[in-house]
């Protein structure tokens, strides 16, 4: 399968026209999105089953989500159904994609744990400890710098190669394994479009963090500590949910570029 490699400026073209199919629908994205964080975050108390639940659900919802971008593309109703209408359509490649991001992760994980095993294991004799000294739990930690660092690599390599995926799967029915490798390989061949995508979000970002900060210490000086904290708690979440409503946006609206759309001259 074709797929186009996009000059830089689409990066801002993905972040502008994501924000606007997030505003064009903006209450049934937020309820969308906030259903699903707060199933993920129940999901995530159950001790390693949960992980494996998230990562072999999450393609499906984003396969839901990109349902609902053509939807909204197309002037018609979101709804919950779209959250499970990728399981309904292509539900075993989903799934086998899921599968395969957690076993890499894992796999991943296990190889940078033995390679550092002593070092994880005092840090968690330190924490441990009766009376657990901050300093040397701090050094101890900074040893393990470089093993972060890769656990963040991984990561970073697994959202590469699933960013388009679910689009592909339910989309244009293509298995699991061809998905990531394409996704991979068009990520990376639109490097320059994902890096001016990543800064305006990080952009949006601050600015966001500059505002909320801002209203939170007018009410800390009106209200005072409690009144504060209960209104970043309120406004905290919807602003994540919008944030995230965006990024699935624009997930839908690259995948259009570089798959579907007509180069724009």
């Amino acid at each position: 399968m074709e797929y186009r490699k996009c000059n830089p400026l689409y990066g801002y073209r993905w972040f502008s026209e994501g924000a606007k199919l997030f505003l064009s629908q903006p209450w049934p994205w937020l309820a969308m999105v906030g259903i699903t964080l707060l199933f993920l975050m129940v999901l995530s108390l159950m001790p390693l089953f949960g992980l494996i639940g998230i990562f072999a659900l999450f393609p499906g919802i984003a396969a839901g989500f990109m349902l609902a971008c053509r939807a909204a593309m197309a002037q018609q109703a979101m709804g919950f159904a779209h959250l499970v209408a990728g399981f309904k359509l292509t539900a075993r490649p989903l799934l086998a994609v899921g599968g395969l991001a957690f076993l890499i992760f894992f796999l991943s994980l296990i190889v940078i744990l033995l390679g550092w095993r002593e070092e994880f294991q005092r840090l968690v004799e330190l924490m441990q400890s009766q009376t657990p000294d901050k300093e040397v739990i701090l050094k101890a930690a900074q040893q393990l710098t470089q093993p972060s660092l890769l656990v963040l690599g991984v990561l970073l390599l697994l959202a590469i190669a699933t960013w388009f995926t679910p689009a592909l799967v339910v989309f244009r029915q293509v298995t699991a394994r061809a998905a990531i490798r394409l996704s991979l390989r068009a990520c990376l061949s639109n490097f320059a479009p994902f890096l001016v995508f990543c800064v305006l979000l990080l952009l949006l970002d601050v600015v966001i963090s500059f505002i909320l900060r801002l209203v939170l210490g007018g009410l800390l000086n009106l209200g005072g500590e409690s009144i504060a904290n209960a209104a970043a708690m309120v406004f905290s979440f919807p602003i994540v949910c919008g944030f995230l409503a965006i990024i699935f946006s624009a997930a839908y609206i690259s995948y259009m570029d570089v798959f579907e759309s007509t180069p724009k001259p």
